[in-house]
């Protein structure tokens, strides 16, 4: 049941108590299942409309202190009293008193003397008209309510496939996925230090731990192999950031088996959306030379030049399994990182140097056998970010973030 099964409440308004009691015999002798309430203090009827809950107020316009259509004015600016209908009795019948409390929200205008079968006709229409309202208004709730579920239920669905990602890069390489967590724990690091929305941040962590997905799909001997690889070999393990983004993205040669109208990106969560940018550029370079496409400055995705140089810096403070493959990583602290990266990262992670050299120490305290970080690196590390740049003045940041 969408409406409790109770009285209509009445509050009627007159500053004389004749004319209060008039309109309630009135009333009283069409319908007594409504309930009447009346005031001769307009100010005292305010309080009420805010405090207990009407159907309807039946009001005066011509009143001291306070006249009717101040009270309207008021009842409109108060999300609490804004859906009360509002029927005028008034003895003031000029035309522009009229048109103001019409403006103002009225439902009606009835003169004094009333009529009483015209006042009972007319409330009745008003008080179906609010029912009907709020009918409207439970619905929306209980719309709303069941789409906050689904929505719910949507985002851990869409999270358990991130997780399921994040497993099987951990069953393929041990390593591979260490190496994501501390990519994702830097990269959210510099989204902050940049004064990135917190909505970006968490989305840049998990394209952070999302990175390097494309990998799996590499062949176990250049994902694995500690040696040299040949040209074409390179040429094969670039091919992780087009394959990362076609698993994030889910682009497949069986996309067109979707039934029309359907989309394999369509509904696709912006965590996702933000990890397939990343996957697919955070290989490129400032400077154009990167791959797989070649974009150069602005044109990289901000979150992956974000990631780039994530990457890099736990290239350089721990490396790798695929270190071998260091010909094609630029030291965030070298000569060569303003042409690999965007210029800001570069200042912002030489201005912060102190804070992931004591990040990449507290990783190294990790056992490489304990996957546990991998479930609560976000909660556990993170937030510790802040204690390890506390030897860094606000007006460093800011230095930083301005040059």
């Amino acid at each position: 049941m969408l409406l409790e099964n109770r009285k209509k409440r009445i509050l009627l308004l007159d500053d004389e108590p004749a004319v209060v009691r008039s309109l309630a015999r009135i009333i009283n002798q069409f319908h007594r299942d409504w309930e009447l309430e009346a005031v001769t203090d307009p100010e005292e009827a305010w309080l009420r409309l805010q405090r207990d809950r009407f159907d309807v107020l039946v009001t005066d316009v011509r009143m001291p202190k306070v006249t009717g259509l101040t009270l309207l004015e008021r009842m409109q600016m108060d999300p609490r009293t804004a859906c009360i209908p509002v029927v005028v009795v008034t003895g003031w019948g000029d035309y522009e008193t009229k048109l103001r409390a019409l403006e103002l929200g009225a439902m009606d205008l009835l003169e004094k003397p009333v009529e009483p079968r015209h006042l009972v006709t007319r409330l009745q229409q008003v008080l179906r008209w609010k029912e009907g309202q709020d009918i409207l208004a439970a619905l929306n709730v209980r719309l709303r309510r069941i789409l906050d579920r689904h929505l719910r239920e949507l985002a851990s669905e869409r999270m358990g496939t991130i997780l399921r990602l994040l497993i099987v890069i951990q069953q393929r390489n041990p390593d591979l996925a260490f190496h994501s967590m501390r990519v994702a724990v830097y990269s959210k690091v510099l989204a902050q230090l940049l004064k990135l929305e917190d909505s970006q941040c968490r989305e840049i962590f998990w394209a952070g731990m999302l990175h390097d997905v494309g990998k799996i799909a590499l062949p176990d001997a250049l994902l694995v192999r500690a040696g040299m690889f040949s040209p074409g070999e390179i040429t094969i393990w670039q091919k992780h950031c087009q394959y990362g983004e076609q698993i994030l993205r889910g682009r497949t040669p069986w996309s067109g088996m979707l039934p029309t109208g359907e989309d394999s990106d369509s509904g696709t969560s912006s965590i996702v959306k933000t990890a397939a940018q990343v996957a697919i550029s955070h290989h490129e370079r400032w400077d154009g030379t990167g791959f797989p496409y070649g974009l150069e400055g602005g044109a990289i995705p901000l979150p992956g030049r974000i990631v780039a140089i994530a990457d890099a810096i736990d290239h350089a403070t721990r490396p790798v399994a695929w270190a071998h493959l260091s010909s094609l990583v630029v030291l965030p602290a070298s000569e060569e990182a303003h042409k690999a990266f965007d210029p800001r990262m570069v200042e912002v992670f030489r201005c912060h140097e102190e804070v992931f050299r004591k990040l990449s120490d507290r990783f190294r305290r990790i056992p490489a056998d304990n996957e546990g970080w991998l479930a609560s690196v976000d909660t556990q590390l993170c937030g510790e970010w802040q204690d390890a740049a506390s030897s860094d003045s606000d007006e460093s940041s800011a230095r930083c973030l301005s040059e």
